[in-house]
């Protein structure tokens, strides 16, 4: 890991053990950013927010966790991003105002700058996009190419333009398996 090009492990506020981080994940704020045991980043992630990633989360290659300094996105223990997953946890409106990072506040448009939570067991799947203070409870699932503007509940399979209920995922059956997981790790 000490191979990465735009960052020292060092430079992370916690990084647990059994981390794999991509030679070329980019992370702007790495002093913001907590990271639990086995964990996975994959290549070209970029990272521009203050984040905590528990145990036995997956990011896969070119994901986007933005929103700037301000911002915070926290992912729970067996979540999974797949690839080209963005999670905007800072918006501009693109109405009103300057969108772009590189002017001060007082110029731009209608600023959203919040939070995005996944709960444990959360999936999101690839080219989907999760807007600012936004929670994924725990177990909550989005499909592929899916954009994510409310907060969706426990144990949810949720899709679409914007994304809306599709059905129940079997939470019985995860937890189940995760008991088992966990048993043979000792």
């Amino acid at each position: 890991m000490s191979d990465n090009l735009f960052f020292q492990p060092s430079q992370l506020r916690r990084i647990g053990s059994n981390v794999i981080i991509g030679k070329t994940v980019r992370i702007r704020y790495p002093e913001l950013v907590e990271i639990g045991d086995n964990v996975i980043i994959d290549d070209f992630t970029y990272i521009s927010t203050a984040l905590t990633i528990d145990n036995n989360v997956h990011i896969a290659a070119g994901c986007k966790l933005i929103g700037g300094r301000n911002s915070t996105v926290t992912i729970g223990e067996f979540s999974t991003l797949a690839p080209n997953v963005v999670l905007a946890a800072g918006s501009d409106d693109y109405i009103a105002g300057i969108a772009s990072p590189l002017v001060p506040l007082e110029y731009k448009g209608a600023v959203q700058i919040g939070t995005i939570r996944l709960g444990r067991h959360c999936i999101i799947g690839a080219n989907s996009t999760v807007l600012p203070d936004i929670t994924l409870h725990d177990g909550a699932a989005i499909g592929a190419q899916s954009l994510v503007k409310s907060d969706v509940p426990n144990w949810e399979l949720h899709a679409g333009v914007p994304a809306r209920y599709l059905k129940a995922r079997n939470r019985e059956e995860i937890l189940r398996l995760e008991q088992i997981w966990r048993s043979k790790q000792t």
